[in-house]
C-alpha cells in the first residue's frame, strides 16, 4: 500500500462532461448550477475513501474504499441510478508524460456495466462512523446551547432573520431562540427522522430544524454529542445545512429537502 493524494483533483485529471454524465447516470436531483454540488460531494467522498485507506495502510491493513486492480482504481461513489443500482467512478493511469496528476478519470459506470467486469471484487460504499446510533437523535440526551457563542458571533447572527437583528431586539432574539431549539428537540424527539446528519471534522452532528419567526425552519442547529448530552454551537442557513447533509446521502426530512441547493458548502 501507498499515501494516495486526498484531493480528487489534484489526484486525477478529469474532462469537463465528467460530471454533466454523472448527473444524467444518476437518479434524477437538482445538483445546483453548474452540478457544484454533485463536484463538492464526490470530491468529499473521495477525500473520506483516501482518507480510510491511508489509515489502513499505516497499520497494515486492507482497505475495501478504493480497489486497485489491472492498473486502475476503482470507488463507489454512493450514487444510484434510477433502478438503484450503484455507481462507481473508473480512474485509470494518466498517459501524458507532462501530466500533473498520475491519474485520468475515465468515467462513471454502473455496477452490471461491462468495463467493470475484471474487477473481482467491486469497492465498499464508503462509510463515515462505526456506530449507526450515531446518525439518530436520541431523545434521552439533554440539548444544551451555547447560545453566546451563536448569538454572540458575528458570522451566525449574519443568518438570523431580518427582523430579529438590532440590539433593541436582543431580548426577543434570545426568548425566540432558546424556544426554537426546545421545539426542534421535542420534534425530533417524536419523530427522528427530524434530525439531519451531517459530518464533520471527522465526526458526525445532527441538523435540527430552527423555526424562529413563525411555523416554517428558517436556520438549521448543528449538534452533536458528547459524554450524556448534545451540544450546539452552529447554526447554519437551509442552503449550507442541505448542501452539508448531501454530502453524506440524500436527505429526505422534508425540512431541509425543500430547501433551495447552495453553491458553497459551510459551517
Amino acid at each position: 500500500m501507498f499515501s494516495i493524494e486526498e484531493n480528487l483533483f489534484d489526484f486525477a485529471f478529469y474532462p469537463m462532461p465528467a460530471f454533466a454524465y454523472l448527473s444524467e447516470l444518476a437518479a434524477p436531483e437538482d445538483w445546483g448550477e453548474n452540478d457544484r454540488v454533485l463536484k463538492n460531494y464526490l470530491t468529499f467522498t473521495f477525500k473520506r475513501a483516501v482518507h480510510l485507506y491511508n489509515k489502513a495502510a499505516e497499520v497494515g491493513e486492507g482497505c475495501s474504499a478504493l480497489i486497485f486492480q489491472h492498473d486502475c482504481c476503482l470507488m463507489d461513489t454512493g450514487l444510484f441510478t434510477e433502478r438503484f443500482e450503484p455507481i462507481y467512478v473508473l480512474f485509470e493511469p494518466n498517459e501524458r508524460p507532462d501530466a500533473r496528476q498520475q491519474w485520468f478519470l475515465k468515467g462513471f459506470y454502473k455496477a452490471s456495466d461491462p468495463r467493470l467486469i475484471e474487477f473481482s471484487v467491486l469497492p465498499d460504499r464508503v462509510h463515515f462512523s462505526e456506530n449507526p446510533a450515531d446518525f439518530v437523535f436520541d431523545y434521552r440526551l439533554e440539548v444544551r446551547t451555547n447560545i453566546d457563542h451563536i448569538l454572540g458571533d458575528a458570522e451566525n447572527l449574519s443568518r438570523i432573520p431580518e427582523q430579529l437583528k438590532g440590539e433593541d431586539r436582543a431580548f426577543l432574539l434570545r426568548h425566540a431562540f432558546e424556544g426554537a431549539v426546545m421545539e426542534a428537540s421535542r420534534r425530533a424527539a417524536a419523530n427522528y427522522t427530524i434530525a439531519v446528519p451531517q459530518y464533520y471534522n471527522g465526526r458526525i452532528q445532527l441538523l435540527l430544524p430552527l423555526c424562529l419567526t413563525g411555523d416554517t425552519p428558517e436556520l438549521a442547529l448543528t449538534i452533536q454529542r458528547e459524554d450524556g448530552y448534545y451540544s450546539a454551537r452552529t447554526c447554519l442557513t437551509l442552503d449550507m445545512a442541505y448542501n452539508n447533509a448531501r454530502l453524506i446521502c440524500r436527505p429526505e426530512a422534508p425540512w431541509i429537502k425543500d430547501a433551495a441547493c447552495p453553491d458553497v458548502c459551510g459551517d
